[in-house]
């Protein structure tokens, strides 16, 4: 599990350090080794949860993507594309399936609805899966969810210009330990 932690922090920090040097934004693709040996040498796996906020969005009740959030849905999939998913999970928005859209296409996957307004439920009912999950949410779910996994208390999202969070939580088979990883894509 260290090494798995090990090598994400690693990969990371090589990510933002390249992009930095570049100035350009972080949009390679993530490839994560979901397997840890416990202390008998048995193979466990462990549970990788991807969760970010809707891309951008026009105004409305339930608007669409902006031209804009279909590129930042476009650089996810990108993103996640070297990731093997199990499971993609939004809310029923129009604009959190778009975000979601580019990768069920890419990886060949349904879509999962949850409910936001029980944030409580659907997060021990992610406790229970395994593999690794892509969770699509909004300002005021996205940070509730990783918190509740188990992560430390997060920085609220700006509701109205921040889009580009992407939380990495590691969890170990046990689901006792979490590792939580934010990136900007």
């Amino acid at each position: 599990m260290k090494q798995l932690i090990i090598r994400v922090i690693f990969g990371c920090i090589s990510l933002i350090s390249a992009s930095l040097m570049a100035q350009t934004p972080i949009v390679a693709p993530i490839a994560l080794n979901n397997t840890a040996v416990d202390s008998n040498n048995n193979t466990k796996s462990n549970q990788v949860i991807f969760i970010v906020r809707h891309a951008e969005k026009l105004a409305g009740k339930d608007p669409s993507l902006s031209a804009q959030g279909q590129l930042r849905a476009l650089r996810l999939a990108k993103v996640l594309s070297s990731t093997h998913l199990d499971k993609v999970y939004t809310t029923d928005y129009n604009r959190t399936r778009e975000t979601a859209t580019a990768v069920t296409q890419d990886q060949q996957l349904d879509l999962s609805v949850y409910d936001p307004r029980d944030m409580t439920a659907f997060t021990q009912y992610l406790l229970t899966q395994q593999g690794s999950i892509l969770v699509v949410g909004h300002s005021n779910t996205s940070t509730d969810l990783v918190e509740g996994l188990g992560a430390e208390k997060q920085i609220p999202i700006a509701d109205a210009s921040e889009f580009d969070r992407l939380y990495i939580v590691t969890l170990n088979a046990n689901k006792q330990m979490v590792s939580t990883v934010l990136l900007r894509y």
